[in-house]
């Protein structure tokens, strides 16, 4: 396999690299071509680096609230936080937001998968491991998360920091977005123009669905604010031009 191509966006501080060079999961949507081009390099800031307190995961007993399951990854869905424009601490609202869905929500982590900032940073989510590959197994089947009620297994979520619902993400932000959308796309052997009909492997629901979808189109909610709703479409044709390169 050829070396993937770096990509080093300059509004991005270098936390750590989200590499995957010759990973191969099982299912369906996994091809030898997709395999091939499962190579991709991701920047972002890992939940050392955010400071998750990994105790929170745990309950009083010492069991672990939520333990990882994983499975084979159908679809993406965009989410806003509904917190705070021009955050001058987004990795603090990160930390806040694991509080409320780990400890207050009693999900026992963070819901998501990623979370991307105003400046544009990545932040590893949802504990997948310590295979050092995040939100995914070394099997590359992902993590279930805790952001689409019903259709949390095979999902992956990915939010905005910041409340998008009159004003759009700033171009950083929108700009990972894309290149996060690209990356687990390639590596999923997934389309983000394309729709699918996602089956829930364990609770076997099923439902039609733009493999790229906005949190309300799973269930009633104003997330991910209409101002980023109606960027979805421009995300997908971006998101899949990159994921050929």
């Amino acid at each position: 396999m050829s070396n993937p191509t770096r990509h080093t966006p300059s509004q991005l501080t270098r936390r750590g690299v989200l590499v995957a060079v010759g990973a191969v999961a099982a299912g369906a949507a996994f091809t030898p071509a997709a395999a091939a081009a499962a190579a991709y390099d991701v920047e972002y800031v890992s939940r050392a680096e955010w400071r998750a307190d990994e105790q929170k995961r745990f309950t009083a007993d010492g069991a672990e609230n939520s333990p990882a399951v994983y499975y084979r990854a159908q679809a993406l869905t965009v989410h806003h936080t509904d917190t705070a424009n021009d955050d001058p601490d987004p990795a603090a609202t990160v930390r806040a937001i694991y509080e409320h869905h780990a400890i207050s929500n009693d999900w026992g982590d963070i819901g998501y998968h990623f979370l991307i900032d105003e400046s544009g940073r990545i932040y590893e989510g949802r504990w997948s491991g310590d295979d050092g590959l995040p939100a995914h197994d070394r099997q590359g089947r992902v993590v279930t998360g805790f952001h689409v009620q019903g259709f949390n297994a095979g999902n992956l979520g990915i939010a905005l920091l910041g409340t998008l619902t009159d004003q759009p993400p700033t171009d950083a932000a929108g700009a990972s977005l894309v290149r996060l959308v690209a990356a687990m796309s390639r590596f999923h052997g997934l389309d983000p123009r394309a729709r699918t009909t996602y089956v829930n492997p364990v609770s076997k629901a099923t439902r039609e669905m733009a493999t790229l979808a906005g949190h309300r189109d799973w269930m009633r909610t104003g997330c991910p604010g209409d101002t980023m709703y109606t960027r979805l479409p421009a995300i997908r044709e971006a998101a899949a031009k990159r994921a050929r390169r």
